[in-house]
């Protein structure tokens, strides 16, 4: 045999070593009581047992901590013990989720069918709140906590909302997989918020937005009478599929927000159809347009903007509310406006017609 210690061969049956002196009998080791994640027991300083099994482990700043679900205020060790068993049985072992694992699902199974600027929306909402609640259980939470992180991250009414909107999806996640049974965020207050009036664009402007593609056709002015003859909004335009257009019958497909509106057919006038064609022979990614991002489409057409002298409070979305305005202005039916929109009913494209006073005064007066 072999010493235990040194390795030198010595007598068969030898207590000590006949070189180190190292005694050779292996210590007898406990036998153990509980294997790995049955649990453990232990005395809490107020002299109470506390029962303890560990459910996994989660990531925190780069570390790992366990996840636990504990049961104390035993008196004896003997009831500590006892009490494990109920602790591993499924009604023991309550299934919880932290929202740093909800979102992980989120991005999976929801954030896809979301619009880019959407999604966008959600992940800088989730950027901001990160490191004060994934790690956190969702059902830990209480109203007035989700109410504080709402308060203290959301740094305008619009991301508020956001961070309130993610809140209540990750929810609906948790509650469709058995993890709670209510939806806390519903109770989020958000202030109050006045809606912005969409301004739309005057037929000057249009007709300067004209005038500056006819003299120097460029992408953002394209993409603008784009928009002001199609009624797309930004994210729906910057995601057309080149092969997602038919020039011959005038018509290109694609959609964002409801169901009426995704995949829609998106009608393409006689007067649009040369700026089509002119963006298809400039752009060599498979979309029609040739921003990557919203962002340098905002970009270009702030400065674009400033260099036609048109109004700074033109947005993009105006676009849109210029569109159906002057549809309504031509007094087509309200089906074929709603159609022409994509809107699911016909309430939603009120909102967005803008006629002036002396537009609703000549109506008023054609009655006899």
């Amino acid at each position: 045999m072999k010493c235990i210690k040194c390795k030198k061969e010595i007598p068969d049956g030898s207590i000590f070593c006949n070189y180190c002196g190292i005694k050779q009998d292996n210590p007898k080791r406990n036998t153990k009581k509980r294997g790995n994640g049955q649990g453990t027991v232990y005395r809490r300083g107020n002299g109470k047992w506390q029962a303890e099994v560990t459910l996994g482990y989660y990531i925190k700043n780069g570390k790992y901590y366990r996840k636990r679900i504990t049961k104390g205020g035993f008196d004896k060790k003997k009831d500590a013990l006892a009490y494990l068993a109920i602790l591993q049985t499924d009604q023991g072992k309550k299934k919880q989720i932290t929202v740093g694992e909800l979102w992980e699902l989120f991005q999976d199974a929801k954030m896809q069918r979301l619009s880019l600027s959407r999604q966008k929306c959600y992940q800088i909402a989730y950027k901001k709140i990160i490191n004060e609640v994934s790690y956190r259980k969702i059902d830990d939470f209480t109203v007035q906590e989700l109410q504080n992180i709402v308060d203290k991250f959301g740094t305008s009414f619009n991301t508020k909302a956001d961070i309130k909107n993610l809140f209540s999806l990750l929810y609906q996640l948790a509650m469709r997989d058995d993890y709670i049974n209510k939806n806390k965020a519903i109770y989020i207050q958000l202030p109050e918020h006045a809606k912005k009036e969409r301004e739309i664009f005057t037929d000057t402007e249009i007709k300067t937005i004209w005038n500056d593609y006819k003299n120097n056709p460029s992408p953002i002015t394209a993409h603008l009478l784009i928009m002001l003859y199609t009624g797309m909004r930004t994210g729906e335009l910057l995601t057309i599929q080149k092969e997602n257009i038919n020039l011959e019958q005038q018509y290109l497909t694609g959609g964002i927000k409801t169901e009426k509106g995704k995949k829609r057919k998106i009608i393409l006038p006689d007067k649009i159809l040369p700026v089509i064609k002119y963006l298809l022979s400039i752009t060599t990614s498979k979309t029609l347009s040739c921003y990557r991002s919203a962002y340098f489409f905002r970009r270009d057409w702030k400065l674009k903007k400033a260099e036609l002298k048109i109004r700074e409070n033109l947005e993009l979305y105006c676009c849109r509310h210029t569109y159906v305005t002057r549809l309504t202005a031509l007094k087509i039916s309200p089906a074929m406006l709603q159609e022409l929109a994509g809107h699911e009913d016909y309430e939603t494209t009120l909102e967005y017609t803008h006629l002036s006073i002396h537009e609703r005064l000549a109506e008023v007066n054609r009655l006899l």
